[in-house]
C-alpha cells in the first residue's frame, strides 16, 4: 500500500475570506452605480414611458394614459386621463379670460366636465326675440372665442334651446324646433364663413324646450331657459384618408 503525501495548501485559509469579502464589496458598488444611472433623467423620462405604455393596456377607460385622476360618478368612480382634464381647465381658464372684455360677460356661464367645456350664452344676448338672425353687436362674445377655438382641433357643437311659448304668429318659424335649431346655425355660420374656421369640425343641434335648465313656471325661469351652448368636446378632429368609392 503506497502512502499518498499530504501536500500543504498555496495559499493561507484567511485568502478565501478575504476573497469573498471583496467579492462582496464589487457586488455593492455595482448596485450602487446601476441605482445611480436608473435615477439620470433620461432613465426617470424612459421609465415614465414604460409606466404610461404600462397603464394604457391596463386602464379601465377607452382614453389612453398614466396619471389619472377620479371623479364621481352616477354608480361609481370614472377614471380620466389628467391630461384631458388639464387640457379642459386650460381652456376654461382661457375662455374666462377673454369673455371677461366682453360687456355682457357677466351673463355668460362657463362649466366643464371630463366630456366637454360648455360655454352657455342667453339667448337675448345673440338675438332678438323669435328670431334666428344675430343682434348688432352680438359678434363681440363669438369674437372673444375665436383666438381660443381657432387654434385648438377638437369638435365644436352648437346647441340651441327655447322656452315653452311657441314663436309668435308672425313669427317664420313654426315651432320651437326649427327656431333653436336656426339660431345653433346661424353661430356655426358665423365661426365658418366669417371667422374661416375648419366646418369638419362644427355642428348644430336644435333641442327646443325639451332639454330646460329650470322649470318654465316664470318669465324669469324662461329666460334662463332660452340659451346657446357652444360645447367644444374633448374628441378632436382626425385626419380622413381619401379612399374613392368608384
Amino acid at each position: 500500500m503506497v502512502k499518498r503525501e499530504i501536500k500543504q495548501p498555496s495559499a493561507a485559509l484567511w485568502y478565501v475570506s478575504y476573497g469573498d469579502l471583496v467579492t462582496n464589496m464589487l457586488c455593492f458598488f455595482v448596485m450602487l452605480f446601476a441605482f445611480s444611472s436608473l435615477d439620470s433623467p433620461k432613465k426617470r423620462q424612459e421609465s415614465q414611458s414604460m409606466d404610461q405604455r404600462f397603464f394604457a393596456v391596463f386602464t379601465i377607460n377607452q382614453a389612453q394614459g398614466a396619471h389619472q385622476w377620479l371623479t364621481q360618478g352616477d354608480k361609481g368612480i370614472l377614471m380620466t386621463p389628467a391630461s384631458q382634464r388639464n387640457e379642459a381647465v386650460r381652456i376654461v381658464k382661457s375662455v374666462r379670460n377673454k369673455l371677461s372684455k366682453v360687456t355682457m360677460h357677466d351673463r355668460i356661464q362657463v362649466a366643464s366636465n371630463d366630456q366637454m367645456v360648455k360655454i352657455q350664452i342667453p339667448a337675448n344676448v345673440l338675438f332678438e326675440s323669435g328670431s334666428a338672425t344675430m343682434k348688432k353687436g352680438a359678434e363681440e362674445v363669438l369674437i372673444a372665442l375665436v383666438p381660443i377655438i381657432g387654434t385648438i382641433e377638437n369638435y365644436i357643437r352648437i346647441d340651441g334651446h327655447t322656452d315653452d311659448l311657441p314663436p309668435n304668429v308672425k313669427s317664420q318659424f313654426p315651432s320651437n324646433w326649427e327656431l333653436s335649431a336656426a339660431r345653433a346655425c346661424t353661430v356655426v355660420r358665423y365661426f365658418v364663413n366669417d371667422m374661416n374656421m375648419d366646418p369638419e369640425r362644427f355642428s348644430a343641434q336644435g333641442y327646443a324646450d325639451n332639454r330646460p335648465k329650470v322649470q318654465n313656471n316664470s318669465d324669469a325661469g324662461r329666460e334662463i331657459n332660452r340659451r346657446v351652448e357652444i360645447i367644444i368636446l374633448n374628441q378632436k378632429k382626425k385626419a380622413v384618408k381619401n379612399e374613392s368609392w368608384y
